[in-house]
Formats: structure tokens, sequence, C-alpha cells
């Protein structure tokens, strides 16, 4: 009989989400916070207050994924774990101490949990995250910006081309994806969905969050038609600090 797993997923905002395993939690490209139904701070007043023990993660430099304001969490909160990717380092956005860092490739792990570091079609890196079992990517900026509305069809396809040589990377390290978070971004265009629907089509996902789509809800909901072409549950959003409880058998 296969372990029962539970764990509670929030959307802050943009390109960030809170995991909340039970024991520990975990938060991915803190940009800026969101409110909770009480009108309290989900992150610098809810989470930074719990006893577990918390990993802070990075995918990249820029101003909408790394807030410098992530770096002060540890003078309210002592048991963090930063982990970023090396990008973070090389851009000069932080400084050797204050975390560890991971180049694409690049394994973290501890008694706890599994980390690796996969590649971005811009800055910095992704994150593919396994918890007794359980498989969870962050996506950072990996995506397929293929801009073809904007571009000639030759640089289109070789942004393309450079997004399917990534995915094919985590493909080989992961067959399946328990939880995936990826962006669609509406400023793409019409294909806007392209990248999402290559990654659920190349690897069996069970639920699907987006992100990087601004205010744009309704435009980022609508994979959840394509999602269920392959059998993935494309969760909806409708605000930050929206919660799924998500349990596994």
């Amino acid at each position: 009989m296969g372990r029962f797993h539970s764990m509670r997923v929030t959307y802050i905002y943009h390109s960030c989400y809170l995991i909340e395993f039970g024991s520990f939690s975990v938060i991915f490209d803190f940009y800026k916070d969101a409110l909770r139904e009480d009108d309290t701070a989900w992150v610098n007043h809810y989470l930074l207050g719990r006893e577990e023990d918390l990993y802070v993660l990075c995918t990249h430099s820029h101003s909408d994924h790394f807030n410098p304001e992530i770096l002060n969490w540890k003078e309210q909160k002592t048991n963090i774990t930063y982990i970023f990717s090396h990008e973070l380092l090389s851009s000069g956005k932080s400084a050797g101490a204050d975390a560890v860092y991971l180049r694409k490739g690049e394994l973290y792990r501890d008694h706890r949990i599994w980390l690796k570091a996969f590649g971005s079609t811009d800055e910095g890196g992704s994150f593919l995250l396994e918890w007794d079992n359980l498989r969870i990517f962050h996506a950072g900026d990996l995506n397929n910006w293929h801009w073809n509305q904007e571009v000639g069809k030759e640089e289109a396809l070789t942004y393309e081309n450079n997004f399917l040589c990534e995915l094919e990377l985590l493909a080989e390290q992961s067959e399946r994806l328990d939880l995936a978070m990826f962006p669609v971004d509406p400023r793409l265009g019409a294909d806007y969905m392209r990248g999402a629907e290559q990654l659920v089509t190349r690897i069996q996902t069970r639920y699907f969050l987006p992100m990087h789509f601004g205010e744009q809800y309704e435009k980022a909901n609508r994979f959840s038609t394509v999602a269920e072409r392959f059998g993935v549950i494309c969760l909806p959003l409708t605000q930050p600090g929206q919660s799924y409880d998500l349990d596994w058998g």
C-alpha cells in the first residue's frame, strides 16, 4: 500500500508559489507578497511566523523573480535554507555566504529533499524538487519564448529548439511530474500556451499551475482545455493568495 501525501500549494504572485508539506515549507521566486483572508500577509506574517523549516528557492536574478528582501527573512526566522541558481551569484545580486548555489546539472540533497537545477531559455535555471517520491518542477523563466508573431520564422525556430533541448534534459531525468509550475504568458501572442503544451505532451504531469501571466487570469486558465487532453489537472487561479490542498494516495 502506497503512502498518503498531502500538501498545500499557494499562489503568491507572478511566478511565486509556496508549498507547505506539513513538517517544512518551500517558497519559489518571491516577488511581492499576497494577503490572506484576514488581511495579514502570506509570507511576511504567516510564513515567517511558522516554526517549521523553510527552504527559499530562487531561479534567477530578474526583479520579478528575486526580491532582495528575502535575504532579510533570516533576521526574523533562523531555520531557513536558501538555495539559488548560480546566476544570482555571478550577477552580483547576492553574495557567496547568502545561499547554496546550483549550476545547471548540480544537485542539492539533505535529510529531507532532493533538488536538481535544470536549464532555462532565459537567465538562471529551473528546479526539480523531490520529496518522498513526489516530484515538483518550478520552471523559473524556462519556456518556449518563440515570439513568432514578432520575429522571423528562423529566429522563432531557434528559440523553440533551445527550449525543446532543455525540456528533453528534464524528461530524461523524470518521466513524470506530480506538480509543474510553468509560464503561460499571453505576451507571446496567439501561441502563448505552446511551451506549456509541449511540457505536458513530453512529460506525464498530474497537476499544472500557470505562472508569469501578470493579471491575465482568464488567459492563464485557458490552458485547462489543453491540459485535459493529456490527463493533466490545471488548477485555475483567480487571485493572489489562493491555495489548493493536494492529496496523493
